[in-house]
């Protein structure tokens, strides 16, 4: 469908719209300094994984789409590195799906009104209930409202979960009737979303009545010592797997690739609960939940002390996690 694609042509096609972006590249530059951890290394991570998985006459077709995102010129154009640029086709595909899979975060900090066209903030997560105490549980399941809804029901929404928007976007990829443009904005969330997905607490949210009555937010809530200062649970798993050299799967990695069902619907559903059995396991461990019931009676939850040993496991789950996010995307995109 697309025999002709070449990088330089979608230059020349773009060229025009790149001219008079120079104000809007330096703030650009400005507000959105280079991404680590998760949100940049990972997820192109998970983008590279795929790409070597695809076939050549597999890849065409999806970068010929990509080609078609309406902000291609400004957002991927713009910053495609000379070295990048002046390479091979393949380099040059790789690097445009790895820019794909960070799109929904660089979209984060653009202009108001980029943001509120693109930006999809609910997106990137669920959270399925963490218990800080089983008297916790109790008393808060019943009062639970928040979006732990799976099922997908046209159209897209703002206000959808990250199971949601990735079953929604899903269906725009592969829509014989859907444009270009929107298949190239869905290929991006789709990307991005199965990397979130992989990520333990884009899943699940700890709830306390003392601390948590509406959930901690993925961890971004919970403090911990971090070298001299502090860095919250988020961020701290965000940033994991900063560097990726080998992306060969483990045994684990690849028997869960065997392992998964072949209806995509259950397959979804299973890393959801996959991923939330992670982050009670590996996340919010029994030590980790005893640091913060010491002071049940404070204002704010104590500063949390992760051993080495929590890190040393945190850090080999999330490398394996990206190997497996990016194993599976390159299924889901298949044309």
């Amino acid at each position: 469908m697309y025999p002709n694609w070449t990088f330089a042509s979608l230059h020349q096609q773009w060229r025009v719209r790149v001219r008079g972006l120079l104000t809007s590249l330096v703030v650009f530059l400005l507000v959105c300094p280079a991404a680590h951890g998760w949100n940049a290394a990972g997820h192109k991570t998970t983008a590279a994984i795929a790409f070597e998985l695809l076939k050549s006459d597999q890849r065409k077709p999806i970068i010929a789409i990509l080609g078609q995102h309406p902000r291609f010129g400004e957002d991927f154009v713009a910053h495609m590195p000379a070295h990048v640029e002046n390479g091979g086709s393949d380099t040059q595909e790789k690097w445009l799906l790895e820019q794909a899979a960070i799109w929904p975060d660089l979209v984060k900090r653009l202009d108001k009104t980029i943001q509120a066209e693109y930006n999809k903030g609910r997106w990137h997560y669920i959270n399925m209930p963490v218990w800080l105490t089983d008297e916790d549980e109790a008393a808060l399941t019943d009062k639970l409202s928040h979006n732990m809804a799976t099922d997908f029901f046209p159209t897209m929404q703002s206000n959808l979960n990250v199971i949601q928007a990735l079953r929604g976007n899903l269906e725009i990829w592969r829509d014989k009737s859907s444009t270009d443009g929107d298949k190239a904005l869905a290929l991006c969330w789709i990307l991005h979303l199965t990397g979130d997905l992989h990520q333990p607490l884009h899943a699940v949210a700890l709830f306390s009545r003392t601390y948590f009555p509406r959930g901690d937010r993925g961890g971004n809530s919970i403090k911990v010592v971090w070298g001299n200062g502090t860095q919250n649970l988020h961020a701290v798993w965000d940033g994991l797997p900063s560097s990726m050299e080998d992306l060969e799967p483990e045994d684990s990695t690849s028997q869960s690739i065997a392992d998964d069902s072949v209806d995509e619907d259950v397959a979804i559903d299973y890393w959801l609960h996959e991923n939330a059995d992670l982050a009670r396991q590996f996340v919010y461990t029994d030590d980790l939940k005893a640091q913060l019931r010491v002071r049940m009676d404070a204002k704010e939850p104590p500063t949390v002390n992760l051993s080495h040993e929590y890190l040393d496991s945190a850090r080999s789950l999330a490398r394996q996690q990206v190997k497996l996010a990016g194993q599976r995307i390159a299924r889901l995109i298949i044309p």
